[in-house]
C-alpha cells in the first residue's frame, strides 16, 4: 500500500500492481461506501497481464483520509488527477464501480485526453429527489445496524468504527447533491471517450432501461447486461465481465 497526499491534505491510499512496461495502464475505482480491501481484487491476477493496474480508495474511504468533511465529486476527480500526475501516467483505461463508474464520466468531462476507455458497472447516473431518499433512508446508520447489521459489520471493517457512520451521512448528501448538481446529459453529447456501460440484470438501484438509456445517449457508448448480477459488486463474477473488459479495454490499445 503506498499514499499520496492532496492539497487540502487529504491521504490517498493506492496499489499498484506491475510496472510502466506492461502494454496499458488500467485504474479500477471502487463505489460510494466501498474500498479496494474489497472490490475489483479477483479481477486483478487475469488483468495484470496485460495491464498495469492502479487500485485507489475514494476519499473518506477505506485507507483514504478526508479532511473535507464531505464527499464532493469535483474534489473527487481532482484527487484521481493529483495521483495520476503523482504516478506519471498521462493518459489511462478506468474502470469504475457504482459510483466509481460516475466519478469516471466525470473525470472523462474534465480531462478527456487523458481517459483512454472507461467502463461503468451498477453505476446510477438518473438520480432524482425519490430516488435519492430512499438511498438516504437506506443509509442511515441505526436503521442500517438494526436491518442488515452484517453490512455495517462490513463498514466497520472497511472505514473504521470512528468513520463509519460519519462517511454513510456524507454518502447521503452526496446523493442529494447529485440530483441538483449531477452530470446531465447534455453535458454527455460531446464525450468522445468510448465507454462500456454494464449493469446486472437483477441490479436493485440500476434498472437496466437506464442503462440503456445511458448508453445510447454516448457517442461512443455500448451496452452489456450481466445475468444474474444484483447491485453489490459481490454478485459480480469474472465471467463474463473480464472477457468483456479485455476485449473493449485492449482494443484501444492498438
Amino acid at each position: 500500500m503506498s499514499e499520496w497526499q492532496a492539497a487540502d491534505g487529504a491521504k490517498i491510499n493506492y496499489e499498484v500492481f506491475g510496472d510502466a512496461s506492461r502494454p496499458a495502464t488500467l485504474l479500477m475505482l471502487p463505489g460510494l461506501l466501498g474500498s479496494i480491501s474489497a472490490q475489483w481484487r479477483n479481477f486483478v491476477r487475469p488483468l495484470s497481464p496485460n495491464f498495469r493496474l492502479i487500485l485507489m480508495d475514494l476519499r473518506g474511504h477505506g485507507r483514504s483520509t478526508n479532511p473535507a468533511n464531505a464527499l464532493q465529486p469535483d474534489l473527487m476527480v481532482q484527487d484521481i488527477l493529483g495521483l495520476l500526475d503523482h504516478l506519471g501516467i498521462q493518459s489511462l483505461h478506468i474502470a469504475g464501480y457504482d459510483f466509481g463508474g460516475y466519478l469516471g464520466l466525470l473525470l472523462a468531462l474534465t480531462a478527456p485526453h487523458r481517459v483512454e476507455t472507461l467502463l461503468v458497472h451498477g453505476a446510477k447516473f438518473y438520480w432524482t429527489k425519490e430516488a435519492a431518499a430512499i438511498v438516504r433512508a437506506q443509509l442511515n446508520p441505526s436503521h442500517l445496524a438494526e436491518k442488515a447489521p452484517a453490512y455495517a459489520d462490513q463498514l466497520v471493517k472497511e472505514h473504521g468504527a470512528r468513520n463509519w457512520r460519519e462517511l454513510l451521512r456524507q454518502a447521503g448528501d452526496l446523493t442529494t447533491l447529485l440530483v441538483e448538481k449531477g452530470i446531465k446529459e447534455p453535458n454527455l453529447s460531446n464525450l468522445s471517450t468510448p465507454v462500456l456501460v454494464s449493469v446486472g440484470d437483477r441490479d436493485e438501484l440500476v434498472p437496466v432501461i437506464e442503462a440503456h438509456r445511458l448508453a445510447h445517449i454516448l457517442p461512443q457508448g455500448e451496452l452489456i447486461v450481466l445475468p444474474g448480477v444484483r447491485h453489490t459488486f459481490q454478485t459480480i463474477r469474472p465471467i463474463p465481465l473480464l472477457p468483456m473488459m479485455q476485449r473493449f479495454h485492449n482494443l484501444r490499445n492498438h
